[in-house]
């Protein structure tokens, strides 16, 4: 085969010829469609991305969201259990006070009760006492037993002390009488000797007013002036009763 020279020039001018347009006729409308196509491909991809970002960002607020609600539920939770515990503690506290007040009550009642029904005893025991010896005294005493009595009565009013007999003495000035009451009837000359007494250790003569008295069982209770010479069996008695009340109670 022949090479021809011309030929091949030719053919290469054609070549380029060709592809001067391609270029023209091709290549620009296919670049520009890949550049819209990379462009549009580049703003779904931004848009993808933006979207992701979006998804991202609504599931960051989303799970903040979440972790807020926990938070705030938790939060309530102690509070609504701190809420419980102190109401608990509050009605604990409250019934406590109330029984308390109700067993301090009960016991104040019981000590109350129990402070009567030892008084009760006691005055029992006393009054049980004083019956008991009273009777004896009844069944035991005499006129003899009264004399005796009436002697210590004197004996009691010349032991007076000097600022009293000076009281009495005052008092007497004005009265001019003493009141003598008496288990049995006294005899004249225990009268004269109640009178002599009395003049002798208060200076003033006086009249004596007599008054029978059974329930003095024996012993005579003397008014001089606003005093009292007691010197009866019941009186004693009294002071018997007295005593024993004292006595019972300190225990």
């Amino acid at each position: 085969m022949k090479f021809d020279l011309l030929t091949y020039l030719f053919e290469i001018i054609n070549f380029f010829i060709l592809l001067w347009i391609l270029k023209k006729l091709l290549y620009k409308p296919v670049i520009s469609v890949l550049k819209k196509r990379k462009e549009y491909i580049d703003t779904k991809i931004r848009e993808a991305e933006e979207a992701q970002a979006k998804v991202e960002k609504l599931k960051q607020e989303y799970e903040k969201l979440l972790q807020d609600i926990e938070n705030i539920k938790k939060a309530k939770l102690a509070e609504i259990t701190k809420q419980v515990e102190e109401e608990k503690e509050k009605l604990y506290k409250q019934m406590k006070a109330e029984l308390d007040a109700e067993r301090e009550k009960f016991l104040e009642s019981l000590q109350i009760e129990k402070k009567e029904v030892i008084n009760e005893i006691k005055e029992f025991i006393i009054n049980y006492s004083l019956q008991f010896v009273s009777k004896i005294l009844v069944k035991v005493s005499d006129e003899n037993l009264h004399k005796n009595l009436f002697k210590l009565a004197l004996e009691a009013i010349e032991n007076l002390p000097d600022e009293d007999k000076k009281s009495i003495s005052e008092e007497l000035k004005h009265q001019k009488f003493i009141l003598i009451e008496t288990a049995y009837p006294l005899t004249e000359e225990e009268k004269n000797k109640l009178k002599d007494l009395i003049k002798k250790e208060f200076g003033i003569e006086v009249s004596i007013k007599e008054e029978e008295k059974k329930d003095l069982i024996a012993g005579v209770s003397i008014h001089i002036g606003s005093k009292l010479i007691d010197l009866s069996l019941e009186g004693q008695l009294s002071v018997f009763q007295n005593i024993m009340r004292k006595k019972i109670e300190s225990y």
